[in-house]
């Protein structure tokens, strides 16, 4: 489990220069994005650990976890969409798109 903590720290660190550079270019539109990726794999870190450490936790308890998000981000995907709000179907595919790589990367190391 120490491997995904290290990667889902990498690209924290990976999103934080990318942010850097980003506003430096004057580019803020994509770094907004990049910051809601960075949010994503840090929420995701959190969780993960405080449900691995929690008695009755594990790893089954991240999966539902990280279920329930997707659940939750797909439906404000599909009422963004509704709307026809073009911001927001971004960002909800941005978030989703960032939870997908988590989830499988956990799951991979939840194998080990």
């Amino acid at each position: 489990m120490n491997d995904y903590y290290c990667w889902l720290d990498g690209r924290i660190e990976a999103c934080r220069a990318e942010i850097a550079a980003l506003e430096a270019a004057g580019r803020r539109d994509d770094a907004d994005f990049a910051k809601v990726r960075a949010n994503i794999y840090d929420v995701c870190r959190t969780v993960s650990r405080v449900q691995m450490n929690r008695p009755g936790g594990g790893s089954a308890a991240v999966g539902a976890l990280f279920a329930r998000f997707g659940n939750e981000w797909g439906a404000a995907l599909e009422k963004a969409k509704d709307h026809g709000d073009v911001k927001a179907v971004a960002v909800e595919e941005t978030k989703l798109a960032a939870l997908s790589e988590v989830r499988a990367r956990f799951e991979e190391a939840a194998k080990s």
